[in-house]
């Protein structure tokens, strides 16, 4: 049978992202088998197929009235499943605990991997989604079909709480956002221009038969999804000068042209070229070429723009880019606005979600330092986004392919070749 990625990986042309994003994180509850979770999932995942075209499971509305909304639905997988009694299948070599998150530190804060700049924050202690089980993945064209996609769910879960006792999952975790009409993010830069070749996308999302035992085949055309809630300091970020925070990001503020050197002075010099003549930001037609990594060193101070946003998360090299010890991923990122008991009462970020055909890729771009000699500036150390930055939560998760004629991604996770003919004869099974 033929294998595919899931829908909501949005790394062809068409169809064009939805503005809204939201993820759902479920726990395993007082399961003594695998297929028990399987056997709900496979529900749910009816639930969500009607959705798409506008139907809910208590309103079978005419034609006429019903809204889809565009809504994408992926399912994910954690560390910790493949370890319930029953798993059909082996965790995948590469979905390896060596490649996977840092448990904050109990009081709080602490790196979220080893080498890595980003950091928990201070009062993050707990971190559910390295134990979490299963993640939902929506991407519609507003928050009204995202979070109706949720509702659904949890109606769902509700319902076989009610007939089992507990339902056999509960949710954990939601995390929601948007994207901005401008393509800028709360730094005020545009973002997201500079992201891989369409046509070399798959290379580096698809897991291919490169690095593959036998024993893995099975995940062939999958994926891994790295997920990570970021706040940011915007109090901090505004007290920083533009001059400085353009360096820090390896960007012109305004225009978004890539800077290609900093004189001896401190200031700033971006490609003279960009924007081409009747544009005005890097985001208008015409200003493709400029979107990648700029040709740094051209006269000032090469070493700092080394270790700027763009030096360091697009460094050039020479590994090819389908190779795992490549640093580049496929992402794609959501803001995020949502009250708090801290100062100042609320907390802006970003939703980083990225997709990898191996962890090991991930976890290289992540801790990726530029080898360029030492430099100063006047902010006193070399340029570091990170510190702007912290992490509410962060996991990670296989991502199996959509196979032809199976009953939800994964299906093998969770049912013998035996239970899988008898279930797609009984779509109705019951508890």
């Amino acid at each position: 049978m033929s294998s595919e990625l899931q829908e909501g990986i949005y790394y062809r042309a068409e169809p064009t992202i939805g503005k809204s994003f939201c993820v759902v994180s479920l726990r395993a509850e007082n399961v003594t088998q695998i297929n028990e979770i399987g056997i709900t999932i496979h529900r749910i995942w009816k639930i969500l197929a009607n959705l798409k075209n506008g139907i809910t499971s208590d309103l079978n509305v005419d034609s006429l009235h019903r809204k889809g909304g565009n809504l994408t639905v992926l399912i994910a997988y954690g560390y910790e499943l493949f370890k319930i009694p029953g798993s059909q299948k082996q965790r995948p070599a590469t979905f390896d605990n060596i490649w996977n998150f840092k448990l904050p530190n109990s009081d709080g804060g602490g790196p979220i991997l080893d080498g890595a700049g980003l950091s928990y924050g201070t009062m993050t202690s707990t971190n559910h989604l390295l134990t979490d089980h299963v993640l939902f993945q929506f991407i519609a064209d507003n928050e009204f079909f995202t979070s109706r996609a949720v509702i659904e769910v949890l109606k769902e879960l509700r319902r076989l709480g009610k007939n089992r006792g507990t339902a056999p999952l509960r949710i954990t975790g939601l995390y929601s956002g948007f994207q901005r009409a401008d393509h800028r993010n709360w730094l005020g830069f545009h973002d997201g221009v500079s992201n891989i070749k369409s046509q070399e996308r798959p290379n580096v999302i698809s897991i291919d038969s490169r690095y593959l035992s036998s024993r893995d085949r099975w995940t062939l055309n999958g994926t891994y999804l790295a997920f990570l809630r970021i706040a940011i300091n915007l109090e901090k970020w505004e007290d920083t000068s533009v001059t400085d925070q353009e360096i820090l990001v390896g960007r012109d503020k305004l225009t978004g042209c890539p800077l290609i050197s900093v004189d001896k002075n401190g200031k700033p010099r971006k490609d003279g070229r960009c924007p081409v003549p009747g544009t005005s930001e890097i985001i208008d037609p015409g200003n493709e070429y400029f979107r990648e990594h700029p040709p740094y060193g051209v006269g000032g101070q090469d070493n700092i723009l080394q270790y700027s946003h763009i030096g360091r998360s697009r460094p050039t090299d020479q590994v090819p880019i389908w190779d795992k010890k490549s640093y580049r991923i496929f992402r794609q990122g959501f803001e995020f606005l949502t009250s708090s008991s801290e100062e100042p009462g609320l907390i802006a970020g970003l939703n980083f979600v990225s997709f990898q055909n191996s962890p090991e890729r991930l976890f290289r771009a992540l801790s990726y330092r530029p080898t360029a000699s030492q430099g100063q500036h006047s902010i006193g150390v070399l340029p570091n986004l990170d510190r702007f930055m912290y992490v509410l939560a962060a996991g990670l998760f296989f991502v199996p392919p959509k196979v032809q004629g199976e009953l939800f991604p994964g299906v093998q996770i969770f049912f013998s070749d035996r239970e899988l003919r008898n279930l797609s004869k009984n779509h109705e099974q019951k508890y």
